[in-house]
């Protein structure tokens, strides 16, 4: 405010303290403006907390009736976590399957000896091999760390190299592929081939691969076999041997392969014998006269009366495949059925000395066992060398699912149970139980979530609409903060309809019967533990929050039901009842509908803040413009308290000169 200053006045006259006495009495106005503002922001706050409050209902509602309400989320248990675990997902069938996990997916990783500090890499074309793709390094020369650099940069997602410092004064070269599965071993060419060689890395495989040729010249079929085209059939008694010339004898990393089908036949068909048709007796022939020709009748051979034999005992025989080895004949693995081809690998601790033939004997009754592709063969050799000293070799994961054995490339395994992601971590000799199940904890936690927002709706309805302040008291679950500000707001909606009966209705919804599966078993909230009197005394004394519609959760109950029947629980929330796909029943679903009207653009709570907007700018406008008016109020008092105070000094020396000249006559 402007500021007149006349010396020797504001001391005399006192004029500065009368004028700001007269701007405070004009400034009352302007306070109950701003007093009438706040009172409309806080309102506008109000309304703006209880939309957030009723939209966390509203959603808290969807969740549990929506497509992604936790009902419908499974969860999968494993009973050895170190072997074993999983995910479900919401597609997952409820199922219990055991797992044993015979082997994990494993991915070549190849180590060097211990070499120099100094250790050079010479340069060239460095190129390597995973599977079928392909990385070529062009080196330039260096030490193992510029040529580990060189790979990696450019080994993306199929290869790595490092170099770690095994000891003080040496290093060791580590190349490892990044992709898991017997079809991703890693090969090493050109450059990085003769560079592996010299460093220990790789050696010269000692022995080729030889495979064991399957036909009528080089094995001997018997009772029934037959073998074309590398195939060896052998249908129920039939028995083969293929002799092995010259013997050989496995060591290290060599197994002997073969593919082996197991057919089950039908049990109607399976050694069915049929009746004899007697003896074949040629025609007696015939005569033609004058162009009609005669021909005699056949013979006629009486049968004895044919009783077909009673049916040969089943039998299931697994052990069908023998090998000789150091003059004695060793049992090979178990066939199993298979509409399939799948692989058998034996390896040297299942198959001392010499291995000098193969045997096969199909003693079952109703399988043909078919056989093909035997070799024996270094699974560690890659082409023409093997790793010196491998850490890892490629391998599939191997696991039996409910007695079927199942293989693949990875450890992460999505399509052998709908809907479940296997993960394996390690083998193991027992068998892990994987229970795929609802998952109970994620229903109640939403459960718990939803009646949580609901009851701090209502906490928040009474706030506003009663002036009492035990009902801040008994909120036990505010904060302090907010205490303070549901303090400032106590009672500032009082005898507000639309929020009185947004409380009642939302009550209502909450103890309303709804249709389920159950019937009268499960039509209630109270019947599964949520009520809003349970507990009203204790101890003697009144729980007065639980006579306040505040729902309370028996946790114990709650779990009981949720275990006896989710269904029906699920169905207490959101219900088809006419089958049509569309949720049309439940107390989730009735509370969502009904708060729409409330947090939806332009619903009710939308206008009360628009309008509460409009009327805040108005009030500033008010405001703004007694301001305007206070600062040309005071602004003409002390115009005309400086008149005054003029006038008043002209007086004073007009009285000053009468008193002079009268001093004068005298």
């Amino acid at each position: 405010m402007s500021d007149l200053s006349i010396p020797g006045v504001t001391s005399k006259y006192n004029t500065e303290k009368s004028i700001q006495a007269l701007v405070e009495t004009e400034r009352i106005r302007l306070k109950r403006l701003e007093v009438e503002r706040q009172t409309l922001q806080d309102q506008r706050g109000a309304w703006l907390a209880l939309n957030q409050r009723m939209s966390s209902v509203r959603e808290g509602a969807r969740e549990l009736y929506g497509f992604q309400n936790p009902f419908n989320n499974k969860i999968a248990d494993s009973s050895d976590q170190s072997i074993l675990t999983a995910t479900a997902g919401r597609t997952a069938q409820e199922d219990q399957v055991e797992v044993r996990v015979k082997q994990i997916a494993a991915a070549d990783r190849f180590l060097s000896r211990s070499l120099p500090r100094d250790q050079k890499a010479p340069a060239g074309l460095y190129r390597f091999t995973v599977g079928s793709e392909e990385v070529k390094v062009n080196f330039r020369g260096g030490t193992l760390k510029e040529l580990a650099a060189a790979i990696n940069a450019r080994g993306g997602k199929l290869l790595a190299a490092s170099v770690v410092e095994d000891t003080p004064k040496t290093q060791v070269l580590v190349i490892e592929s990044k992709k898991t599965g017997a079809a991703n071993p890693l090969g090493l060419h050109d450059q990085a081939a003769a560079f592996a060689v010299q460093i220990g890395l790789l050696e010269r495989s000692p022995t080729a691969g030889r495979a064991l040729t399957l036909s009528p010249q080089a094995a001997s079929a018997g009772k029934g076999a037959a073998i074309a085209d590398g195939l060896l059939t052998l249908p129920p008694g039939a028995e083969a041997r293929l002799p092995v010339q010259p013997g050989i004898t496995l060591s290290g990393s060599m197994v002997l392969s073969m593919e082996v089908k197991v057919s089950l036949l039908p049990e109607e068909t399976a050694g069915k014998p049929s009746a004899p048709q007697g003896p074949d007796i040629p025609g007696a022939g015939g005569i033609e006269f004058q162009g009609i020709r005669v021909e005699s009748a056949r013979s006629r051979t009486l049968l004895p009366s044919w009783e077909p034999p009673p049916p040969a005992a089943r039998v299931d025989d697994p052990g069908v495949m023998f090998a000789e080895a150091a003059g004695r004949s060793v049992a090979l693995p178990a066939v199993k059925d298979s509409t399939e081809f799948y692989t058998v690998e034996v390896g040297p601790e299942e198959l001392p000395g010499e291995l000098s033939a193969l045997v096969f004997r199909n003693r079952n009754t109703h399988r043909v066992v078919e056989v093909r592709g035997v070799r024996v063969y270094d699974k560690a050799a890659r082409g023409d060398f093997r790793p010196a000293r491998p850490l890892s070799t490629a391998g599939d994961a191997v696991l039996e699912m409910d007695g079927v054995e199942v293989t693949r490339p990875e450890n992460t395994l999505s399509d052998l149970l709908p809907g479940v992601t296997l993960a394996l971590h390690s083998a193991g000799d027992k068998p892990v139980t994987l229970n795929v199940h609802k998952d109970l904890e994620s229903i109640k936690n939403s459960l718990i979530r939803f009646f949580g927002s609901y009851n701090d709706l209502l906490t928040r309805v009474d706030i506003l609409t009663r002036k009492d302040d035990s009902v801040i008291r008994d909120a036990g679950f505010l904060s302090d903060q907010e205490r303070e500000q549901a303090a400032r707001e106590l009672g500032l909606f009082t005898g507000n309809t639309t929020l009185m009966q947004l409380k009642s209705r939302l009550q209502r919804i909450m103890m309303d019967p709804y249709p389920t599966d159950g019937g009268r078993e499960m039509s209630l909230l109270a019947q599964m533990g949520i009520t809003t009197s349970a507990g009203a005394f204790q101890a003697g004394a009144l729980n007065k929050s639980l006579l306040r519609g505040y729902l309370q959760i028996d946790e114990t109950r709650l779990e009981q039901a949720i275990n006896r029947n989710p269904e029906w629980v699920r169905q207490l929330f959101g219900h088809d009842r006419d089958k049509d796909l569309v949720v049309d029943s439940g107390a989730a679903f009735a509370t969502d509908g009904y708060l729409k009207s409330y947090v939806d653009t332009g619903g009710i709570v939308s206008g009360r803040v628009g309008a509460l907007a409009d009327s805040i700018s108005r009030k500033n406008r008010e405001i703004e413009a007694y301001n305007k008016h206070l600062v040309e109020y005071e602004e003409e008092l002390r115009r005309k308290f400086g008149i005054m105070e003029g006038a008043l000094d002209n007086l004073e020396q007009s009285s000053r000169a009468i008193e002079n000249l009268n001093r004068g006559q005298d």
